[in-house]
């Protein structure tokens, strides 16, 4: 951190900073200076600006790198951040419902709201049809003697069974919904009961991660199923994007090209920017950035800024794997009008 420190004073310095560097610098100096910041942990990144301090940290590894710039460098982190501030984690098994809720990173379990069952197999009550078929057959090998009764379910008492389950999770789906207020909720559980409450759910916002039994799953384990499932959804999100920006009839409401799309982000146009993971292209921020708003001097990445310009005027931003944008090249752009 201290060479880092070094480093950053003589960038800013070079770059003609238009500012106090040392009232700049002290948040990093302090955090150097914590005993608790050498202790290790996840990767992070620190972003410093004049009154602004923040430290997230991040669901995968990271190269370390020092970013002296007029905004802030975020699009190598993108792909990893999580969009949504807050979710929900349900946890389903028949014997046992658990929820969860994720913020800041941590996943820990809340109480289910009151009008939740906590498992069906303690709402599945109902008496056992008279008509259980019985058959008398051999319980031993071909020749045994022993004879004992063997028990076969009716098809129909499966068939209760089955709709007695979809009964139980739209009551737990319209429990929820009023208590979640709109957050994303991310199933946990089997195949089976995951398809079993997607069938029956009115949320709008129901997530499934991997399916996998969270009987013996710690709630970090969970938590960590879950974040997979929203970051993955957010890739699916993208992909659909890149349809809309290539099928589109109308072509004055997309654009492509580093200077265009930067353009437009900055005038507020871009409701919605695509970009490849990894991608930069160093240049001068040009006459749409005057100096007193730049506050530096010297080559910046432009993809970074028109992601960073797209966000600050309410727009998305969607990460996609290199070479999907194809011959458009690396960043493309959906707009809200045309120029």
């Amino acid at each position: 951190m201290k060479t880092i420190l070094r480093d950053a004073a003589h960038e800013l310095e070079r770059r003609r900073y238009q500012g106090p560097v040392d009232q700049l610098l002290k948040p990093l100096e302090k955090l150097a200076e914590d005993p608790g910041s050498h202790a290790g942990g996840s990767d992070s990144v620190i972003f410093v600006s004049s009154g602004i301090f923040c430290h997230l940290r991040l669901l995968a590894p990271t190269q370390e790198r020092l970013i002296v710039a007029s905004h802030p460098h975020i699009t190598s982190v993108l792909a990893h951040l999580m969009t949504q501030q807050e979710f929900y984690v349900l946890a389903i098994t028949k014997r046992l419902l658990r929820l969860g809720r994720w913020y800041d990173g941590h996943c820990v379990e809340v109480p289910l709201p009151a009008g939740v069952p906590k498992s069906f197999e303690e709402s599945l009550v109902f008496d056992r049809p008279d008509h259980d078929l019985q058959s008398r057959s051999p319980s031993g090998g071909a020749y045994s003697a022993q004879v004992g009764p063997t028990r076969f379910g009716t098809s129909s008492e499966r068939d209760l069974v089955h709709e007695r389950l979809h009964h139980y999770l739209q009551i737990v789906d319209r429990e929820l919904a009023g208590f979640l207020k709109g957050a994303p909720l991310v199933l946990v559980g089997i195949a089976q009961e995951l398809a079993a409450y997607r069938s029956v759910s009115e949320y709008p916002c129901v997530l499934s991660a991997k399916p996998t039994s969270p009987s013996h799953l710690t709630w970090a384990e969970l938590g960590e199923r879950a974040q997979e499932a929203v970051l993955q959804a957010r890739r699916a999100e993208a992909e659909r994007v890149l349809g809309e920006f290539r099928e589109t009839a109308r072509r004055d409401h997309v654009t492509s090209g580093i200077r265009e799309v930067l353009e437009a982000a900055r005038e507020g146009r871009v409701q919605r920017l695509l970009l490849e993971k990894d991608a930069e292209h160093e240049g001068l921020l040009g006459p749409l950035f005057p100096v007193d708003s730049a506050h530096l001097d010297g080559e910046q990445d432009l993809i970074n800024a028109a992601a960073v310009e797209t966000i600050r005027r309410h727009g998305e931003v969607y990460m996609l794997d290199q070479g999907e944008i194809g011959g458009s090249g690396s960043i493309a752009a959906v707009l809200r009008y045309s120029d």
